[in-house]
């Protein structure tokens, strides 16, 4: 099978993994990269397709999508053949990252007494060099990074309005923030007019990235701010001049795949004093990227195995050596996506404006994730809980908790309390309302903490009495006392001796 027919089967697939949703398009698309860019071997190829029918049945099944439901019902094989047997034409472009229109070579040009050259020492990029050239390009030749993660939730919910991916113009406006979009607030999201006056005065300092084909890797709010120079009327021409030209580094013919990754991770997850990608988009690549290597493993990985492939995302994305801020960035996507998925599907707001308001309280999803074990833990009870968990979902899309530092007193809130949180949903979202939230959960964990102290003496003995009537027979039958139950006696016993015998010896001592 030639490669082009391989990618027109595949894409027939991942066409109808957009219709679920951007995310599950994204992934399935993932899952497909290998056979969309080499020509397989027929078993191999079917292997990836029935992968990735598996993982858009879940997601619309989760979704309730029963269109795209009953479009891969039946047999997986005889999916596949239908699949196979169909390759329809696309026009790949507007599939994505994978793109087989390859555009022509950005030649670099010589100005100011500079001619193109390689970049010398080679540049090196999350442990890996990477040789480049250096020189001129005209600044309306390179094209804005459409792939750009920082503009995933901007870019998806374009497609979904318009039903197809923004010009280089539209691509502009979404970066100066012209293109009102739900969901989005302030204007100048990402700081481009502030960064076009300081490049009117000192020019663009460090070169942005390009890939042969002027495509930047680096560098788009760079690139930006002189598109906006050269088309505002705040600008003179002596400043439009300076930015006629841009000075770059472009990558060589010979770049591969993973010299590109290695230029992104390296510019984008570790730290600089540029503008960083914000911590929900890191997290969603890393989450992305978990996925994948999730649904290429033969089995269900062991608790051994997924540590170590933990790790190696980890050092893929200049996390460090160890799994920390994976296991946290996946818990926090996990709970972004319950959020989303409640907001969209069972409130029925509008899909974008939901991920703006996920990616602006992303740090209350960490918080949200804690304590996923203990019974007292914020985790723990909400995922036990539903209407709490929904309560509060709704309480975060309307702005009514006031920081993220509250979500820990959560725990603590009884029923009257939740009564008490709902009338917020009904109240404006200004400081008055956050202040009730806020006295609300502050007033619970004072009741909570006065009854875990108040009284003391009075339960122990209450407990003691009890435990000693209960009779022996009792701890032996698992439908009278758990063995959880048993195993939790026991810690608390073992906890108590360690607590009293210094308490007593101290009293004796008197």
């Amino acid at each position: 099978m030639s490669t082009l027919k391989n990618e027109e089967a595949f894409l027939s697939l991942v066409e109808e993994a957009y219709k679920v949703s951007l995310d599950t398009g994204k992934q399935v698309e993932k899952i497909l990269k290998e056979g969309m860019e080499n020509p397989l071997d027929i078993n191999k190829e079917r292997n990836l397709l029935r992968k990735a029918i598996t993982y858009i049945r879940k997601s619309a099944e989760k979704k309730g999508d029963s269109v795209t439901l009953e479009n891969l019902d039946g047999d997986i094989n005889q999916i596949v053949d239908v699949i196979l047997s169909k390759r329809p034409a696309y026009n790949i472009k507007e599939k994505g990252s994978v793109t087989v229109n390859k555009k022509k070579k950005i030649e670099l040009l010589s100005r100011n007494s500079i001619q193109p050259g390689p970049v010398k020492p080679t540049r090196r990029f999350h442990m890996r060099e990477v040789p480049m050239n250096c020189g001129y390009v005209k600044t309306t030749d390179i094209d804005l990074w459409e792939d750009n993660i920082r503009l995933d939730i901007h870019l998806g919910q374009f497609r979904n309005k318009f039903g197809r991916s923004p010009d280089a113009n539209e691509l502009l406006e979404l970066m100066l923030s012209n293109n009102k979009l739900p969901g989005i607030g302030k204007d100048d999201e990402f700081n481009i007019i502030a960064l076009a006056e300081s490049i009117a005065i000192n020019g663009v300092r460090v070169p942005p990235i390009i890939d042969t084909d002027g495509t930047l890797l680096d560098g788009n709010r760079r690139v930006t701010a002189c598109y906006y120079i050269l088309n505002s009327e705040d600008f003179d021409s002596e400043q439009k001049r300076k930015v006629e030209y841009l000075f770059v580094h472009q990558l060589t013919e010979h770049a591969t795949d993973e010299d590109r990754e290695s230029v992104i991770v390296s510019l984008n997850f570790e730290e600089d004093l540029k503008k960083a990608w914000p911590e929900y988009v890191k997290a969603r690549k890393v989450y992305d990227q978990w996925q994948t290597m999730l649904s290429t493993e033969p089995r269900r990985p062991s608790p051994e195995r997924e540590r170590e492939m933990k790790r190696d995302l980890s050092s893929k994305f200049a996390l460090g050596t160890r799994a920390d801020k994976v296991n946290r960035y996946i818990k926090m996507v996990e709970w972004a996506t319950s959020f989303e998925d409640y907001l969209i599907v069972e409130k029925n707001i509008e899909e974008f404006e939901v991920k703006h308001k996920a990616n602006e309280k992303f740090q209350y999803f960490d918080e949200l994730s804690k304590g996923a074990i203990s019974e007292n833990g914020v985790s723990y009870i909400l995922d036990r809980d539903e209407k709490l968990k929904k309560l509060v979902f709704d309480l975060l899309f309307q702005d009514k908790i006031k920081n993220w530092s509250l979500i820990r007193d959560l725990r603590y809130v009884g029923l009257e309390d939740r009564d008490q949180l709902a009338k917020a949903l009904n109240m404006p979202a200004d400081e008055d309302t956050e202040d009730y939230v806020e006295k609300l959960l502050g007033d619970a964990r004072v009741r909570s903490k006065e009854a875990r102290v108040v009284g003391a003496d009075q339960r122990i003995r209450t407990f003691v009495n009890w435990l000693e009537k209960l009779p022996i027979g009792s701890f032996s039958k698992p439908d009278e006392v758990s063995t959880e139950s048993l195993q939790k006696l026991l810690d608390a016993l073992k906890l108590a001796e360690r607590l009293v015998k210094p308490a007593l010896e101290k009293r004796a001592k008197k």
